[in-house]
This record gives C-alpha cells, structure tokens and sequence, in this order.
C-alpha cells in the first residue's frame, strides 16, 4: 500500500498513529506493530537521516508511513506535525509518545542543567505532544494515548538517577491526563519498559550526554533470564493503544521481565 492510496482511496480512512521517537528502538517497533494493524504511521524525530532512513524501510514493507523532522520540546513543531497528520489523515487515533534521553549518573551528581534537559524532553516534551494532539485525537473518539516511561521511574535505578525521576513524573503524568481527557473519549496509559534491546539511542555520560547510546552490558538480565525485544513492548503499546483495551485507563504498566517482582 502506497502512501496515496491510504489518503485517497474511495470510503477508506486509515486509522493513524504518530509516534514521537519513532526512528529507532521501542518507537520503531511500535511503529511497525501499528503498521501491521493497519495503522497509517507518522513517526518524528531528531536525526533527519535516521528518520528517513525509517519511514522508508516502513513502506519498503508495504506499510504506510511518513516521517517529520521533530524536537519533541518544540511547541512550534509539534503542532506543525500534527497538522501534518491533519492534512494527511484526517484524523488521529492514537499517539505514542516515545521521545525520551536519560544520563548514566547518580540524582546527587547530576548538574541542574542536564536535569532540566531530561525534565524538558521525557516530561514536557511529552505533555507538549498530548496537547498539541488533543483535539484531533477528540475528533477520532474514542481514542488514545500510550506514554513511554521506563521500569526506572517505578522503582527507581540509582546510576540513573535523574533519568529515574523524570521517568516518574511520566507516570503520574500519564494517570492525571487520563482523568483530564476521559470525558473527551481519549485513553491514556503508561508503559514501563524494563531493558529493552537494542537500548535507548540517546543513554550518554554526564561529559558527553547525547554522544553514545545505552550499554547493555551494565544491565541485569530479568528472572525471565533475558532482556526484552523491541517487538515485545510494542505488542502491549499496539495493545493499549486499540480498543481491544477499551477500559483500561489510566494504567502505569511494567513490562520487565518480572524484574518488578522480585528483584529490590
């Protein structure tokens, strides 16, 4: 299917999904689960190349997909985008806020400068995207909003530490809205990934914060005895994202492993 044909085809209207930090890791797969469900796919970003590099190995599959160059923390260009999705579409029935970037420090060390970076991108980044996309998501009704976080905003992971606390205002961000916009027939959930491979694109040190990417080798495998795949977070955001979960809301949902359960 074309890009085209999604938008012009007689009496057919895609279902649509915009996905912020779409291009790589957790996003991209979630993109590519919506995709096989039939969802026409908006994926931004950061990184011009990476993104391009994306959409097209989305169509090349036959799914439907565009990519816009993106800062989630830019109000300007989250409304740029979801007009984009507007113009296109006609509707959005659901978004999966997934932009986020942490730093490998402990809370007590960690400059306020790169804690307001991570407060700014996991934080208000995300709120500036569910309130850029709110009316069009009321119009699509009902539909719904699924909020990357992580396992560390749950439990806390000291050599992350400041990651960890923006990661829990996530949390609570995500169930405050699904109160706020119930009425408007907008879901909102959390998810909370444990290790996920390939790792988070954006995972530096405090000395070069945006210079290298998550390093699986520090992580503990779950008492699964594994770290998750990409695929499988995506399967329960494509799942609380869709109407299969018509009443669950305002749910902060650990993907790990089991890791919660028993490991302090």
């Amino acid at each position: 299917m074309s890009s085209d044909s999604a938008k012009t085809a007689p009496g057919v209207t895609a279902k649509a999904a915009l996905i912020t930090g779409g291009t790589s890791g957790i996003g991209l797969a979630t993109a590519r689960r919506l995709g096989e469900d039939g969802f026409a796919l908006v994926l931004t970003g950061r990184d011009p190349a990476r993104g391009e590099d994306a959409a097209a190995g989305l169509r090349a599959d036959g799914l439907v997909a565009h990519f816009l160059p993106a800062d989630s923390r830019d109000q300007a260009a989250a409304a740029t985008v979801v007009s984009f999705v507007e113009r296109q579409f006609g509707r959005l029935d659901l978004l999966v806020a997934c932009a986020g970037v942490g730093v490998v420090a402990p809370l007590i060390d960690t400059p306020v400068g790169q804690l307001e970076r991570l407060l700014a991108v996991n934080v208000l980044g995300s709120m500036i995207q569910v309130q850029a996309a709110r009316d069009l998501l009321a119009r699509s009704r009902p539909s719904a909003i699924v909020l990357v976080s992580s396992d560390s905003g749950v439990r806390g992971d000291v050599p992350l530490g400041a990651y960890s606390v923006s990661k829990a205002a996530v949390n609570m961000m995500g169930r405050m809205l699904a109160v706020d916009l119930a009425p408007q027939g907008i879901r909102v959930n959390v998810v909370c990934p444990g290790d996920t491979l390939p790792g988070m694109r954006y995972m530096g040190t405090l000395e070069e914060p945006e210079a290298s990417a998550e390093d699986p080798a520090r992580w503990t495998p779950s008492p699964m005895g594994r770290f998750a795949q990409g695929r499988e977070v995506a399967e329960v955001i494509a799942f609380l994202g869709q109407e299969r979960a018509s009443f669950v809301d305002g749910v902060v949902m650990l993907v790990d492993g089991g890791a919660g359960a028993g490991y302090p």
